[in-house]
């Protein structure tokens, strides 16, 4: 009974440590996670306020790992202006926060026609874009709608926001030693047929007419004797 139940028992620890080697392996920011603030703006204009919408806590940018939690609901007074821009069929704005610091250079921006958030029913999906080294490109918001609809007895308050990641990837470098020189060989080859002969004209081809001169000389021999034993018989 012994040595079955010690064969069980190191297979199961055999497979945790699995296990926790993946998910160590996934976490691929220092601490285990990486936190983002996501901001929000219900106003018109070119220089709108922003409020904390809520946090994003990112796992794994390879394995598309990613959280987001609400800070609070819609009040009543962002209710109210979120119905104005749907009205003024304006935008909604959202932004992410890249640093530490509290610049503009600081936050990558979207925006949604406000109306679409209304239609679906405060429903979004925020997709966050990360570059070959796990830094923020940018971040792009998608609603199920972007349909107009009245809003005068919208009262929704709680948000349902999910969010995905996605990091672009280098693709296969070109092979620019093999190219360089392939342009090496072409450009020796071009050299050399450029090279000048500096022979005279019989001396590149005498070969060529020695034996047209030969063969007419023959030929021009034979035409005289045929011409003097004509004459000869006519006498």
């Amino acid at each position: 009974m012994s040595a079955p139940m010690a064969s069980s028992t190191a297979a199961i620890l055999f497979l945790v440590m699995i296990g926790l080697c993946i998910v160590w392996a996934d976490d691929e920011f220092e601490g285990g996670s990486r936190t983002l603030v996501l901001e929000h703006s219900f106003d018109s204009g070119l220089n709108p306020s922003f409020t904390k919408k809520g946090m994003v806590v990112l796992k794994s940018v390879k394995g598309n790992r990613a959280f987001f939690s609400s800070v609070a609901p819609l009040t009543s007074d962002e209710l109210e202006k979120l119905k104005m821009l749907a009205k003024k069929n304006d935008i909604y704005r959202l932004r992410l926060q890249t640093g530490s610091g509290s610049s503009g250079e600081d936050y990558v921006t979207t925006y949604t026609p406000a109306c679409g958030i209304m239609s679906s029913n405060l429903s979004d999906h925020v997709w966050i874009h990360f570059d070959q080294t796990g830094e923020v490109m940018g971040i792009s918001l998608e609603t199920a709608t972007s349909q107009c609809v009245n809003g005068d007895n919208f009262s929704i308050q709680d948000w349902n926001t999910s969010v995905e990641v996605t990091q672009t990837l280098l693709g296969p470098s070109p092979d620019t030693q093999s190219y360089i020189e392939k342009l090496k060989r072409e450009e020796q080859e071009r050299a050399k047929g450029q090279t000048e002969d500096k022979r005279s004209f019989l001396a590149k081809y005498w070969m060529y007419i020695v034996p047209v001169v030969l063969i007419m000389m023959l030929s021009g021999g034979g035409d005289q004797q045929g011409g003097g034993g004509g004459g000869g018989g006519g006498q």
